[in-house]
């Protein structure tokens, strides 16, 4: 059955939302978890961009960042474990792609146990069932956690604006 649970005829959401649209970076080459994010996140006040896959999103990483990064834990290809050892340094073989919240959709604890998430960096991970409405909260306070320890840090968009 359907995991992800989405009601845009419902209420507005009612989220302390900073003063900035935070661009949120959905990496998975699932289609129904890549729109349910996409189309929700945008509703609920978000930026967001979809990139089906690890290398691709590599480099991207290259030119810009994102203010919330969300990895599906069953990414094909180079896969999301090694995606998030190289964008987290998680092996200090290397320097860290972003220090922004990274968080994982797993659809069950076999594909990534918590444990196993955190170890490699990530901020969080989600397990189905998934209701959009508390999501969305969820992730606005692991941006704003995230703006409230850096605040001097400019936005991810705001960085991709600067000339250089």
């Amino acid at each position: 059955g359907q995991v992800y649970s989405f009601h845009p005829a419902g209420a507005p959401m009612t989220v302390n939302r900073p003063h900035q649209r935070p661009h949120v970076l959905i990496v998975s080459d699932d289609q129904g978890l890549a729109d349910f994010l996409g189309e929700g996140l945008t509703l609920a006040g978000f930026w967001t961009s979809v990139i089906a896959s690890a290398l691709q999103t590599l480099e991207v990483f290259r030119l810009r960042t994102f203010d919330l990064i969300v990895i599906d834990a069953a990414l094909d290809g180079l896969g999301a474990e090694q995606l998030l050892v190289r964008l987290l340094a998680a092996n200090d073989s290397a320097t860290a792609l972003t220090d922004r919240p990274v968080v994982i959709f797993a659809g069950s604890h076999l594909e990534m146990s918590a444990a196993r998430a955190a170890e490699l960096g990530a901020t969080r991970i989600f397990f189905p069932p998934v209701d959009l409405e508390p999501l969305a909260l969820e992730f606005f306070a692991l941006v704003n956690g995230w703006r409230d320890a850096h605040p001097d840090a400019p936005w991810a968009d705001e960085l991709a604006q600067q000339p250089g």
